[in-house]
């Protein structure tokens, strides 16, 4: 497909779209042609002036305008966003998307919008071999390549998986946008299909009898406090998605394959502590997601839009995520994952931008087929790869 952009990079102004252009002007190779896109052409010029590497071009193009939107998405072979919320100016982006045939990724967590995605969007991009790819951040890239790996592994050893499980610790900042896109579900008044743990998968595996319910409050594994984690109800769903789809390909994990997630709060009583403080946390939260009363308070003590973490706060963060898979035959396997950087920020950053590299660069290296993927079916081990290559560590034992 000839066209003027190899990747456009939309939402470019905002908080981790400046980000995301930053990394481009640094880490980009040489001939790939990329753009910077946006609503404010001021903004956009005044980025394009400040980057190291100036981009190959500046697209106005406002999320609401369906015709700028398509015009601009004419003009790639891949549109990386990080303009949300996605529930408000996602829709006519990725329709675009998929009617120029425009392979797509983006940082969203707002998976009841996802879903609509799929029933409306998934059997034509699969048709047409568009890859519309969700959740190429922190949420899911950990979760989701992560698994895929230990997969493979303990396929390499003749076994299928009986259960994955990922503890999370980190160390990072807010950004205004991630609570924007909670905001905006909890008005759309989608959080009850949050807590369901099969809301992604393809209709005929709708409801998965081998996803569990989220976890609910603190529990000991080996010694070490875990508390559930945030992004769980994201995370699980995206790897239980990818699951399904691999067996529609004949590749699936296993035939009572499990995930569940966890943050990992440390050990002895300043774990224990740990633990029930996040879980009662989380308890509170989404009462007050559910409400226009809760949903102002938040947003009154939170980041606006386009304001986050110093630059000290994002670089001086990290994530490192422990991994325990299960064979069918009883054996286990580790892994860890460790990243420096915020992982909201830093780290989602990284893992959007080698997403959009990979579909631009590495077509021949990565699974075959379109539709609303996820990272681990539409990337596959060539986004590990990639983030390995880029600063990212991951280590299997076992």
């Amino acid at each position: 497909m000839k066209r003027e952009f190899d990747v456009i990079l939309y939402g470019a102004t905002g908080f981790t779209g400046r980000q995301s252009a930053d990394y481009f002007a640094r880490n980009a190779p040489d001939g790939l042609r990329w753009a910077i896109a946006g609503r404010d052409p001021d903004k956009l010029d005044a980025l394009a002036g400040a980057l190291d590497r100036a981009p190959d071009g500046v697209v106005v193009a406002n999320g609401l305008d369906r015709d700028a939107v398509s015009a601009m998405c004419a003009r790639t072979r891949v549109l990386s966003t990080t303009a949300g919320p996605f529930s408000r100016f996602g829709d006519l982006v990725v329709d675009a998307c998929v009617f120029h045939g425009v392979d797509y990724v983006d940082i969203t967590g707002e998976s009841p919008w996802v879903r609509r995605l799929i029933d409306r969007h998934h059997d034509k991009a699969a048709t047409d071999g568009t890859r519309i790819i969700p959740f190429c951040g922190f949420d899911s890239v950990p979760s989701d390549i992560g698994t895929l790996a230990l997969v493979e592994h303990l396929r390499r050893r003749g076994t299928a998986t009986a259960r994955v499980e990922a503890y999370f610790a980190g160390k990072g900042g807010f950004n205004g946008g991630t609570l924007a896109s909670a905001r905006a579900m909890g008005e759309q008044g989608w959080l009850g299909e949050v807590d369901d743990p099969s809301l992604l998968n393809p209709p005929e595996r709708r409801p998965d009898p081998h996803a569990e319910p989220d976890p609910q409050g603190p529990r000991r594994h080996e010694g070490r406090w875990l508390a559930p984690f945030l992004m769980g109800p994201i995370n699980t769903r995206v790897v239980r998605r990818s699951h399904a789809l691999w067996a529609g390909r004949g590749k699936g994990y296993g035939p009572t394959f499990a995930y569940q997630e966890w943050m990992d709060c440390g050990r002895g009583a300043k774990g224990l502590a740990m633990a029930v403080g996040v879980g009662a946390g989380l308890a509170a939260v989404a009462p007050l997601m559910a409400s226009d009363s809760g949903r102002a308070l938040l947003a009154r003590f939170g980041p606006d839009p386009g304001q986050g973490p110093d630059e000290a706060t994002m670089d001086g963060g990290f994530v490192k995520t422990r991994y325990l898979g299960v064979g069918e035959d009883g054996g286990q396997i580790r892994a860890t994952l460790f990243a420096r950087g915020d992982p909201g920020n830093r780290v989602t950053v990284l893992m959007l931008c080698e997403s959009a590299l990979a579909l631009a660069l590495d077509g021949d290296r990565l699974p075959g087929g379109g539709g609303v993927l996820t990272p681990a079916t539409g990337l596959g081990l060539r986004l590990l790869e990639r983030i390995r290559a880029a600063g990212v560590q991951f280590d299997i034992e076992g």
